[in-house]
């Protein structure tokens, strides 16, 4: 096997896993969303310490700074992940989270000094006319009627195109798995208190579930990242933008989710964009050499 088919196949299995993560979320509804984002980051820390121990991944900080600021705001990011989830659903909430590039572009000029062309500005246009459609789609007549979780969701597409820029940045000094360990360790310290703190009674079957979120969400990470060693980053970012599209299908599919026919449009341009993009980068990665994607 090629190593590009091997990234391909790599990558498309972490789509594969963080689509079936977000399935997981919603079949536990009635766990708070701090518990599940503190046994996301429990999980994968001890996957990642125990990989460590035994020398399959190597762990080397170097910036130790800016490791805790991606923990801190990718810790959030998560949290609010989850929530749009259980409140909004799996294909909406995912789509608005998912929208992650346009901000990340955005923050990428502010904090990177990255140039951003024009063409960026008119796909950046569009894919907020896109989340205007979405959370007008539900039946609201106007933005004033947008619902909290909305604003929340949105918040969270925000905060991960943040994070974003904290990975790029990053990149430069420390590798994938110190930053994926970065972000569960700081993680678990700042969900412990809430989860305990919410702690519902639940059974066994939905302590089983929350370990296989952590599990899954784990795996996938590790295939994104041994996958992107095989493929340009142009590639891996053009099959994660997938991932909202599975998930609409399986919130429509699994949980009977209904979509107006203007929430499905606002989901296809904000989708749509992202891809565009992720195209643009590429573009303009190829003609200067520089390929400086969201990962």
């Amino acid at each position: 096997m090629s190593d590009n088919s091997k990234g391909v196949l790599l990558t498309l299995g972490s789509v594969v896993f963080f689509a079936l993560m977000a399935v997981l979320v919603k079949a536990i509804p009635h766990v708070s969303s701090y518990q599940t984002t503190f046994f996301r980051f429990a999980i994968g820390l001890g996957i990642i310490g125990i990989l460590s121990l035994f020398g399959i991944i190597r762990l080397q900080f170097n910036d130790k700074k800016n490791l805790f600021w991606r923990g801190l705001v990718g810790g959030i990011a998560v949290y609010l992940f989850y929530l749009a989830i259980l409140k909004l659903g799996v294909g909406k909430g995912s789509v608005y989270i998912y929208s992650y590039p346009i901000f990340a572009t955005l923050f990428s000029m502010m904090i990177l000094k990255e140039k951003v062309e024009r063409i960026k500005f008119v796909v950046i246009f569009i894919s907020f006319a896109g989340l205007v459609l979405l959370s007008l789609g539900g039946g609201k007549d106007s933005l004033a009627g947008m619902g909290i979780y909305e604003l929340i969701a949105i918040a969270g597409s925000v905060i991960t195109g943040l994070a974003v820029v904290f990975v790029k940045k990053l990149h430069d000094s420390d590798n994938s798995y110190a930053i994926f360990f970065s972000q569960c360790i700081v993680g678990f310290w700042m969900f412990l208190i809430p989860s305990g703190v919410t702690q519902a009674e639940g059974n066994l079957n939905e302590l089983l579930l929350l370990v296989l979120v952590g599990v899954v969400a784990t795996i996938g990470q590790l295939f994104m990242t041994e996958g992107y060693r095989y493929v340009n980053v142009a590639t891996g970012s053009l099959l994660q933008s997938m991932v909202p599209v599975f998930n609409l299908i399986s919130g429509w599919l699994i949980f009977h989710e209904q979509f107006s026919t203007i929430e499905l449009a606002g989901a296809f341009v904000i989708v749509s964009s992202c891809f565009a993009l992720v195209i643009i980068n590429f573009r303009i990665g190829k003609k200067t050499r520089i390929l400086k994607l969201v990962e």
